[in-house]
């Protein structure tokens, strides 16, 4: 789509992307609403909606109904893209919710089991960052994730960054790009009593298991995912190309 900006529109769009930049934001933080951006610049209302329109096709910001503005991928949205602003948050948009990531529980711990040592290409001994998150559209919780990334990956891991994006986090901490994702889904119901109390979902609950391996485009495994989710909230149907 063509669009064409004017000279206020282009103001507001200087400002958002200043304040993105200069308050070194991160797919999926927060910004000003409409109403308090044309507050500030003393524009109306209309012209700051066009100019976001503008940004939200650019990928840079998104929209949650009711909520407000939030940074996007950085990148123009097109259909099967594999980029930051991952299908969580596009679902999260369509039912109208902010996306969040929360981490219940991190460690450095010896890798788990000799499958996830030979998914991630390491030996059984080897260290890996634990990480577990809880994965929720607003206050509704819909997936529960245990993550396992090799130390030897990268240095310096903070567990708080993947609060916004994991992959995006990745890419920054190691110059490399993310591009493939290997899922194996199944469905099993839910007995443990701790996971269901997190979900908010009864034990015995049907449940979809995902298993992820993730790899940078070299080729290199970095991350192995064990995801619970309630599929009646996450539709985990998607295309990921690169």
């Amino acid at each position: 789509m063509t669009f064409k900006v004017t000279g206020k529109q282009q103001e507001v769009i200087d400002f958002i992307e200043h304040k993105i930049a200069g308050s070194n934001l991160s797919p999926g933080d927060k910004l000003d609403t409409e109403a308090g951006i044309a507050k500030h610049l003393g524009i109306t209302r209309v012209t700051v909606r066009e100019a976001t329109r503008y940004l939200v096709e650019q990928g840079i910001v998104y929209r949650v109904k009711g909520s407000g503005l939030y940074v996007g991928s950085g990148q123009a949205a097109r259909s099967g893209n594999f980029h930051v602003l991952s299908p969580f948050d596009e679902q999260a948009q369509k039912a109208g919710q902010s996306a969040v990531r929360r981490v219940i529980s991190s460690a450095i711990i010896e890798v788990p089991s000799v499958q996830i040592a030979h998914a991630l290409r390491i030996k059984p001994n080897d260290k890996v960052y634990y990480i577990e998150r809880l994965m929720s559209f607003g206050n509704m919780p819909v997936s529960f994730e245990q993550t396992h990334i090799p130390v030897a990956v990268c240095d310096g891991f903070k567990f708080n960054q993947i609060e916004h994006s994991k992959y995006g986090y990745m890419e920054l901490m190691t110059g490399k790009k993310v591009q493939t994702r290997e899922q194996d889904i199944s469905a099993f119901n839910l007995r443990d009593a701790e996971i269901a109390e997190l979900l908010n979902v009864d034990e015995g609950q049907a449940m979809i298991e995902l298993r992820e391996v993730v790899s940078f485009d070299d080729g290199t495994p970095f991350e192995y995912t064990v995801a619970i989710i309630n599929s009646d909230l996450f539709n985990i149907h998607q295309v990921t190309r690169r």
